[in-house]
């Protein structure tokens, strides 16, 4: 059942752990990103790609829960579950910075998001190795190394001292998120079989999708002939201009998930890819 998505904070002895866990988020320059002169449809726009980033966020701590869980029943090496186990308290950290950047320019908006349904979960029918290869590739070589790219193309044009800390903070973290995968099938690339291999081509094929059909777009800040925001202000935001954001998904796409993703013998349908996202650059 849907539901509004909204956080809470506790204060206190939780508030003193994580802050000692990971530290440094109040120290960001909060209160500096003046809002002013934007145009009202601007600020509610870039409320609510930081309310989509939030939830995005969230929903990366469901997904790194149940890749670690299935990792865990798969007895994969003890330090691969280390590596993988910090990254559920960056997830909370970007949630937490997503959240206060939406605040930063005048609050979240409404949102309703199926809280059962964070993240999909592998069919427990299959094995303990099966349900890790799943959520690693779900997790780590799609949806992190495509978030994580799309941040460094964000963070390449935006200009404001607090969005740049955040998305360095974010892009810091998710770098070692998607190698998780790369140190993942290091391991267990001898122990797949063409067919595993076969399936996980598909699994990734299906999570590449949303990138093509449903992903949200930034807005066109010149439409009608009226310049809504100023170049500074969209870099300020830390959003991609609209007339660029194709590319960069095309990029993230073929170079952060299916060239990767080859390298493991794990190919994706390149007729289906083009149709989504044209050809990669320099090829067909």
């Amino acid at each position: 059942m849907k539901e509004l998505f909204e956080l809470e904070w506790m204060g206190g002895a939780a508030e003193h752990h994580f802050r000692k866990a990971r530290p440094g988020i109040m120290d960001l320059p909060w209160g500096t990103l003046a809002t002013e002169d934007y145009d009202p449809e601007v600020l509610i726009a870039a409320r609510t790609t930081w309310t989509r980033s939030s939830l995005t966020e969230y929903r990366a701590i469901a997904g790194f829960t149940e890749a670690i869980r299935a990792m865990t029943e798969a007895k994969v090496p003890v330090d691969i579950l280390g590596m993988a186990s910090s990254f559920v308290a960056d997830e909370v950290v970007h949630v937490e910075l997503a959240s206060r950047m939406a605040m930063e320019l005048g609050g979240g908006t409404d949102m309703e998001t199926d809280l059962d349904v964070l993240f999909m979960r592998a069919d427990p029918k299959l094995t303990a190795f099966q349900r890790a290869n799943e959520m690693v590739l779900r997790v780590s070589c799609v949806a992190e190394a495509f978030s994580g790219k799309m941040a460094v193309q964000s963070l390449a044009g935006t200009t404001h001292p607090l969005t740049r800390a955040v998305l360095e903070r974010i892009i810091a973290d998710e770098s070692l998120h998607y190698r998780l995968g790369g140190v993942y099938f290091d391991w267990a690339k001898d122990r797949l079989t063409d067919e595993e291999r076969t399936r996980l081509a598909g699994i990734a094929l299906a999570g590449l999708k949303p990138y093509a059909t449903t992903l949200p777009k930034p807005p066109d800040l010149t439409a009608n002939g009226r310049r809504k925001a100023t170049l500074e202000q969209v870099r300020a935001i830390g959003w991609v201009e609209a007339r660029m954001f194709a590319g960069h998904v095309r990029d993230a796409v073929y170079k952060g998930i299916v060239k990767p993703l080859a390298s493991y013998g794990i190919e994706l349908d390149a007729a289906q890819l083009t149709a989504w996202f044209g050809a990669p650059v320099g090829e067909g």
